[in-house]
């Protein structure tokens, strides 16, 4: 299959691009390359990969990335809370405006499978376990471009099958490193000062590792297109649904000699644990990473000097 993922130099992108070409198939590549390229030099020896860089929002370059493709993953976006809160146009035309153009153009051309990375964050909160059918209560401008682009591409009608894809606050090792995710962070903050900083501690966050979302999507693409077209899907871990104050404590624990420090955070009322029963009876995909190995992971890795981090002060 030749498959064209938006964002692949990024987090997700380039696992997701890695497990894609070790299945068999072929990647294009489409990424502005914000945050370098790099992530993405380990595909090109394959011979099954491609780059175009340009920019999603240009009709030009999204024609030419679509020619020939047979599905699209798109997850190229402005992610996350503080960012777009920072860039409040740019998030808009990103991850809303061309998000429907990108589809809209893919069923033009023909593609027969379109993937949209959403997010867990459009739940807002809730006291119970939440799954696909929970109402939605995006509580930022993150979560509120995510859920009206569900809506506008999930309507019915048309041959190309589309999926979206709720991911779970992700953490992990990956090819393009991300040290403002809450896991990624305070392993970091572990390693070099010995201190968390805890906001929300009774707060509930699903948790899932950046290489089972590659699965997760891997797992979609090769599923009967009767099972996910037009359907929505948590991605996210059973076991890994904890309040934030038990993933501090884990970080302490793996990591050793550490102190939290628990202060408020005013402007983030985010409370949600989900269930992924949805995707796991559709495609048999389950989980394959727990919270624990992944900061034992991470904090191996810093403590070697694998990733370079100012600060380092222990071995883990």
């Amino acid at each position: 299959m030749q498959i064209l993922i938006t964002g692949a130099a990024g987090y997700i992108g380039a696992p997701t691009t890695a497990r894609l070409i070790a299945a068999g198939h072929t990647v294009r590549a489409l990424d502005t390359l914000r945050f370098g390229g790099a992530a993405l030099l380990g595909a090109y020896p394959t011979g099954q990969f491609e780059l175009l860089r340009g920019d999603i929002r240009d009709a030009d370059t999204v024609g030419q990335a679509l020619d020939g493709v047979d599905a699209v993953v798109h997850l190229a976006a402005i992610v996350g809370d503080p960012a777009c809160a920072a860039e409040p146009d740019l998030a808009r035309q990103v991850n809303l405006e061309a998000t429907v153009a990108l589809h809209a153009a893919a069923r033009r051309a023909g593609v027969g499978r379109f993937i949209f990375a959403s997010t867990c964050s459009v739940y807002g909160h809730g006291d119970s376990l939440l799954d696909e059918s929970s109402p939605l209560v995006p509580l930022s401008l993150y979560a509120q471009t995510k859920a009206e682009a569900e809506t506008r591409i999930l309507t019915p009608g048309g041959e190309m099958a589309t999926t979206a894809l709720r991911f779970a606050t992700l953490y992990g090792l990956a090819p393009r490193m991300r040290f403002d995710l809450v896991v990624n962070l305070w392993v970091r903050q572990a390693l070099t000062r010995g201190v968390l900083a805890l906001h929300a501690p009774q707060a509930w966050r699903p948790l899932i590792h950046v290489s089972d979302i590659a699965a997760a999507v891997t797992a979609v693409l090769d599923a009967p297109t009767e099972r996910v077209t037009g359907q929505v899907f948590n991605v996210a871990s059973a076991r890994d649904n904890h309040q934030l104050s038990a993933v501090a404590a884990m970080v302490a624990e793996v990591c050793g000699d550490v102190r939290i420090n628990v202060a408020p955070l005013a402007g983030d009322a985010r409370n949600y644990r989900v269930s992924a029963a949805k995707l796991t009876a559709a495609t048999g995909w389950t989980p394959a990473r727990t919270l624990r190995q992944g900061i034992a992971e991470m904090a191996g890795a810093l403590s070697a000097g694998v990733i370079e981090v100012e600060g380092m002060r222990r071995a883990a």
